[in-house]
């Protein structure tokens, strides 16, 4: 009899008693206390609570999530840094600060919260976005990043950008949101070095850093010396994440 309305109970979307949602689990808990069924039965039949539960919260978590990233704008990037002559752009981005302005209010009407943890390893720094529902189920996403020396920042202030970096990139991912394209108005000549290729992009932002290599040699200890990386395909995509931040400490962001 058990295993039957078991069955009933995953198929069933419950009723409502006296205004309120009541799935049938919590019925079946009701009566079994009444007719003082064993532990045994009683053990399951909470088991199988706790299970609809989560998969009651996990749905509302997913539908709650698609009418966030419906009514959420997509994110304006607030600041801009400058170009060596001071006059044109050369990219433009959200601060955390302004992404959290952007986002809070919709973020309440669809019932969700978020916080950070955050471990740091040697010259690592481990922030974790926990974003979660108000009937309780949460999801994820983590970020590693490089805590990179600069000659312009202090140690703590070092810290604080690699933090805040990791903190805005993980909020942004387990939202799934973005944030919006660059105007072309604000693209300059130095932009035409930016190109799509990996390697002409690592180039091009050991240039704006200074670094006059010439051989292959020269760029890959440059690399090296940079972001304590080897210059090699699967490294790209980190190669280029640390050199940004690194700009980023010398731009006082």
């Amino acid at each position: 009899m058990s295993k039957k309305k078991g069955t009933e109970v995953k198929e069933a979307r419950g009723i409502t008693i006296q205004g309120q949602p009541v799935n049938e689990v919590s019925l079946l808990i009701e009566k079994a206390i009444e007719n003082q069924l064993p532990v045994e039965t009683m053990e399951r039949l909470f088991a199988l609570s706790r299970e609809v539960k989560a998969d009651n919260a996990r749905e509302a978590f997913v539908q709650a999530l698609a009418r966030f990233q419906e009514d959420c704008p997509i994110i304006k990037k607030t600041k801009s840094v400058m170009n060596k002559d001071g006059r044109t752009i050369r990219y433009s981005y959200a601060p955390l600060d302004s992404v959290i302005e952007q986002v809070r209010n919709v973020l309440h009407k669809n019932g969700f919260a978020y916080t950070w943890d955050s471990l740091r390893e040697d010259e690592h720094i481990k922030v974790i976005c926990k974003l979660t529902h108000n009937l309780g189920h949460s999801e994820q996403s983590t970020f590693d990043i490089p805590i990179v020396k600069s000659e312009y920042m202090s140690s703590p202030q070092t810290y604080a950008t690699a933090q805040s970096y990791a903190k805005r990139y993980t909020l942004l991912n387990v939202l799934g949101i973005g944030t919006a394209d660059e105007d072309n108005d604000a693209q300059d000549t130095d932009r035409i070095q930016e190109a799509k290729d990996p390697k002409a992009r690592i180039i091009f932002l050991l240039r704006s850093l200074g670094v006059e290599a010439k051989t292959k040699e020269e760029y890959e200890a440059a690399i090296k010396d940079k972001t304590k990386l080897v210059l090699a395909p699967r490294n790209f995509k980190e190669i280029i994440s640390r050199l940004e931040i690194i700009i980023s400490e010398k731009q006082g962001l």
